[in-house]
């Protein structure tokens, strides 16, 4: 499950902008390359007015950057940013909590506790990618539930953030605090206890980040 990511009315646009994405989080195109219309339009095959487009979602979302001339290039983020960005991410999703603690019901918790367990199997085979994509699926059970569309869109530009910040350093999360906070979330979903969802949801943000000398399975 992903978070929305924008609308494109050119379906040309969407898919190139959905591939190039993909790419980016498969390690594909690194932070630091360079995007190209040109050379965007001629891998997939369209004209360059879609490659634009898409170029173009991805600065908004904060993913790409202009550099040197009339060249992009996806953006490097730093250690500090990703802890700025997760801040900005604990405070947005308080307030997804806030809305969607009532709304959630055993389908929903049902998706998350699979996520929980696709993470859980990652990390314990060493899987940092997907490991990553599992907690980011869980999350967004829950923020797709929001009515709120400009809530769902900031906290989605986040998640990027964060998400491509991950694919700059050699680091894990510690995983067994992360997924303790994982399984709080859920029970305190099904007891629809807002308290205890916020804490959850703290812990979370609040995960520290170890070396892969100190990462220890779960």
């Amino acid at each position: 499950m992903a978070l929305p990511s924008g609308e494109l009315a050119n379906s040309s646009a969407f898919q190139v902008f959905e591939d190039v994405l993909a790419s980016i989080y498969a390690g594909e195109i690194a932070p630091g390359d360079p995007v190209s219309e040109n050379d965007i339009a001629q891998k997939y095959g369209v004209s360059r007015t879609p490659a634009r487009e898409a170029i173009q979602r991805l600065r908004e979302l904060g993913l790409v950057e202009a550099s040197a001339g009339r060249t992009s290039r996806v953006v490097l983020v730093s250690e500090q940013t990703i802890r700025h960005a997760l801040v900005v991410w604990e405070a947005l999703m308080m307030v997804a909590v806030d809305e969607t603690v009532g709304l959630i019901d055993a389908a929903d918790l049902e998706l998350m506790h699979a996520s929980i367990e696709e993470f859980r199997e990652a990390a314990r085979r060493g899987d940092a990618d997907s490991a990553a994509q599992a907690n980011y699926d869980l999350f967004a059970v829950l923020v797709t539930r929001s009515t709120n569309p400009i809530l769902v869109r900031s906290i989605a530009r986040t998640v990027h953030m964060i998400r491509l910040g991950g694919l700059s350093m050699p680091r894990w999360v510690d995983a067994n605090l992360l997924g303790e906070a994982q399984v709080a979330l859920v029970d305190a979903l099904r007891a629809r206890d807002l308290d205890a969802a916020k804490a959850a949801v703290h812990a979370a943000a609040d995960f520290r980040l170890v070396t892969d000398e100190d990462h220890v399975d779960p």
